[in-house]
């Protein structure tokens, strides 16, 4: 698979294991059906649902100047808004999942610079069996853009018209 949401996870996961380097971070599903590792835990990262919130004038993203990670003006695109999942895996010990939890609160959501995931929660953490070790769901949600153009043509005017029923 390939597009932009594929690249948004690879880029997601490359910069998560620059912070991790004793784990494992992928985008390749399903990871939780290969064998895991014996020596290194496993964050598995992927998208569970997809948003188009779009608007009247879809796919002009408005006029507004850029900031804080939004488009430039006059943009043409789509804004996404992403259902993250990331599965954090490990074969032995428990804790590390929470304590890896912690590091994607820190790289999501506080590092400047970073994605701006809007939010972060985790499930309770088990032991799957299919897996082979213990397992912590996290879900989170990340506006993003998919740009078609940095450049768009001005918009000259709007004509509404009022149809006369009969």
């Amino acid at each position: 698979m390939s597009g932009p949401v594929r690249e948004l996870l690879e880029e997601l996961a490359e910069g998560l294991g620059e912070r991790l380097p004793e784990a494992l971070v992928t985008a390749d599903y399903p990871f939780f059906q290969r064998k895991l590792p014996p020596d290194q835990p496993v964050v598995w990262l992927g998208v569970e649902k997809i948003t188009a919130p779009g608007a009247g004038l879809s796919p002009y993203l408005g006029e507004e100047p850029a900031q804080g990670g939004l488009p430039a003006a006059g943009a043409m695109g789509r804004e996404l808004e992403l259902g993250l999942r990331a599965d954090i895996l490990d074969r032995y010990d428990a804790g590390a999942c929470h304590r890896i939890f912690g590091e994607l609160c820190q790289f999501f959501m506080l590092e400047e610079g970073g994605p701006r995931v809007r939010d972060l929660s985790c499930g309770s953490l088990a032991f799957d069996r299919e897996a082979g070790g213990f397992r912590l769901t996290c879900r989170g949600s990340l506006r993003a853009f998919l740009l078609y153009s940095e450049e768009a043509a001005a918009i000259g005017s709007i004509i509404v018209k009022k149809e006369e029923s009969q």
